[in-house]
């Protein structure tokens, strides 16, 4: 949910705040679930199916609390259809999973109208799509009298106590004619909580326990006994291998498999003798978590705090500082060193632990675009599958948040320019099926995120003819490929002559680009016409207390954040060389190109002595590979920043990502790296 719900209104607050979790499981599940639908196997767990239920009754019961009634019915009839499911009485098709995605959709712009604080009937109406629910759950299915285990040889004991859903499970494997085995396994009266859960657990990965069944055991005083009954592909062996028990009896159930060919219609029955309701799942009162949720604006506030005890930090080392300059080491001086070392040591950890509050890991909005994908590639008739890495890759919040918006752009491009429709992709020789990858690694201090497609790649004659006759460059221009790439960048700019709900309207790529620019990242084009294209997006992990190296030029402070510092160097001014009217130097084996701050910002020296120096300091600052060196008069110390936003004079100055107050209390600027690296890059 991009959009921030009224913070007056605490009702609204704490339903996205709790339902935001909720849908994201709803969502990563109900993909699961047609994932499993279209494997190999074409086996579908139960687990999967009952917990998108429980998901859609929590969603039911929170919405239903807080008093948002359209989210809370629409969840109900969704509770509905997939109790069905379940239950076996409808069969799990494309045509129900496209009514559950739709459903899953329109919760969501549901839930953004919550957010928004529209609840009443001024929003959209729901009851359009609920008739349709309706519809197929009133659709009749053959009813059967007789019981749905005749001609199979199960035993009796077993059938005759299992639960209506355990009925139906142990018909579904029979169906799947998966090979069912009865376990008997005996744990002690005083763990044997304890023990048949790890039992439980230890199974789940090979197959399905279906029903687990106390039994009378030989020495009831002492030990208790159970017999399970397993859903499996696997074998005897193979089950044996991962109970690790040292006492159990294990055999296979031999059923006719034959005679399932017309229990069809049984399975997908529900008897209409026991009604449409299902008992309501039991709920737990007992809280097995140990997290608490936390408001991401009390977090900012926090950070605000621990912003303020940074500079006063900041302060009183400094004030320790002039007291030994000036008195020497006194005891008052040394003891006000120490109480400065201690308060340092203390602000760092408590800054450190409030970061990691914040962290929270990208594949929470990664998620969320297998939805978008399975409805724009319909939409466009194109066979494409999203594949994800690195989802546990952790950023702030707010930073995970604010690239939303950007990843949707991208994807929406890859979807509608990137990939090629099957039967051109047939004409070239590939698969029919397109592939869009989502990539997340941490590198150092920054977070990289690559969006890549497997389709047609950027067709730069194109871009540069269409930017031609927009009038956005001269007709006679020569422009390399980096500066032609980076005309999409451009407001307005778009290769498509059609426009969509998807693209064509020229709003896209900016966006992108000024979100990346707001969070102090760059974005960076990879592209091979036939081939595909491989947007990389660097940010920082974090935008709120950072560490920064302070220098000079011109006698003006700037501060350059460490996260983009790989090194400082001195060198003479005769080192430097010209390439191409670029001022650059020898570094490492690789050409360093040069950037003077006074001259990007357009400064003097003060007191008139603008006199070449015998030694120049050079910062080596960079985002991923690309690097530059900045040159500066003077490199004095390392010190935790806070960055606030800067006013409406300097807000366009190019290179300038904002503010600080250092412990003498004076102002300095933040550089922001990205844009300079731009700046060099196109000069």
């Amino acid at each position: 949910m991009t959009d921030k719900p009224p913070k007056n209104n605490k009702k609204i607050s704490e339903f996205l705040a709790e339902g935001e979790d909720i849908f994201e499981e709803l969502n990563k599940n109900l993909l699961l679930l047609e994932r499993e639908m279209g494997g190999a196997s074409s086996i579908i767990r139960p687990d999967t199916i009952n917990s998108i239920f429980r998901s859609a009754h929590s969603l039911k019961g929170l919405a239903g609390l807080l008093g948002f009634p359209k989210i809370s019915n629409l969840s109900h009839n969704l509770e509905n259809i997939l109790d069905k499911i379940r239950m076996g009485g409808l069969s799990l098709n494309s045509r129900v999973m496209d009514i559950l995605f739709e459903g899953l959709d329109l919760l969501k712009k549901l839930m953004d109208e919550a957010g928004k604080g529209i609840i009443d009937d001024n929003g959209i109406n729901p009851a359009g799509f609920i008739s349709r629910i309706n519809n197929i759950l009133s659709e009749k299915t053959k009813k059967r009298v007789k019981s749905p285990f005749e001609g199979l040889n199960i035993p009796a004991d077993i059938t005759n106590v299992l639960t209506e859903y355990e009925e139906h499970r142990l018909l579904e494997n029979i169906r799947q004619k998966i090979r069912l085995f009865e376990i008997m396994v005996s744990f002690n009266l005083d763990t044997f909580d304890d023990d048949l859960k790890s039992v439980n657990e230890s199974l789940s990965p090979v197959g399905e326990v279906i029903t687990t069944l106390p039994i009378r055991s030989t020495s009831p005083d002492v030990e208790i006994q159970f017999k399970l009954i397993l859903g499996t592909v696997e074998d005897e062996e193979k089950i044996s291998s991962v109970l690790k028990l040292d006492n159990f009896e294990i055999r296979e159930i031999e059923y006719v498999k034959d005679k399932i060919e017309d229990e069809e219609a049984v399975i997908h029955q529900k008897d209409e003798d026991k009604g449409e309701e299902c008992p309501s799942p039991q709920s737990e009162v007992t809280s097995f978590s140990k997290t608490v949720r936390v408001d991401i604006d009390i977090l900012d506030n926090i950070m605000n705090i621990v912003g303020e005890l940074v500079l006063s930090k900041s302060i009183i080392s400094e004030i320790s500082r002039e007291l030994r300059s000036l008195h020497g080491f006194t005891s008052l001086a040394v003891d006000l060193h120490k109480a400065s070392r201690t308060l340092d040591k203390r602000v760092t950890d408590l800054q450190e632990k409030i970061i990691e509050v914040r962290m929270v890991p990208i594949g929470q909005v990664f998620d969320r675009f297998f939805r978008v994908i399975r409805r724009y590639s319909r939409e466009l008739g194109k066979n494409i599958k999203l594949e994800i890495s690195g989802g546990d890759t952790k950023l702030d919040k707010l930073v995970v948040e604010d690239m939303a918006d950007p990843l949707m752009h991208l994807i929406r491009n890859s979807i509608d320019h990137g990939i090629d429709t099957p039967e051109e992709r047939r004409k070239q020789g590939k698969s029919e099926i397109g592939t869009i990858r989502l990539n997340a690694m941490q590198k150092g201090s920054h977070v990289v995120i690559e969006v890549e497609d497997d389709g047609k790649g950027i067709d730069i004659e194109k871009v540069c003819n269409i930017a031609v006759d927009k009038g956005l460059i001269k007709e006679n221009k020569v422009l390399n490929r980096g500066e032609i790439i980076d005309i999409l960048f451009t407001p307005g700019f778009s290769t498509s002559q059609d426009v969509s709900n998807i693209s064509g309207r020229g709003v896209g790529l900016d966006v992108v680009k000024r979100n990346m620019v707001d969070l102090s990242g760059m974005i960076d084009i990879d592209t091979e016409e036939g081939k595909g294209t491989r947007f990389t997006i660097t940010l920082p992990i974090t935008l709120a207390i950072i560490q920064a190296l302070i220098v000079q030029a011109a006698n003006r402070t700037y501060a350059i954040p460490v996260n983009s510092v790989s090194e400082s160097l001195m060198i003479t001014p005769g080192e430097i060389k010209s390439v191409e009217r670029r001022e650059v130097i020898q570094f490492r084996d690789r050409t360093l190109p040069l950037l003077w701050l006074k001259r990007i910002f357009n400064i003097s020296y003060s007191n008139g002595d603008d006199k070449q120096k015998e030694y120049l300091y050079v910062v080596v600052a960079g985002l991923g590979e690309k690097r530059i060196g900045l040159v500066v008069d003077a490199v004095e110390r390392h010190q935790d920043i806070v960055i606030k936003s800067i006013g409406n004079p300097l807000k366009n100055v190019r290179g300038i990502i904002g503010a600080a107050e250092l412990g003498n209390k004076k102002t300095i600027l933040v550089l922001d790296i990205g844009v300079l690296i731009k700046e060099i890059t196109y000069q």
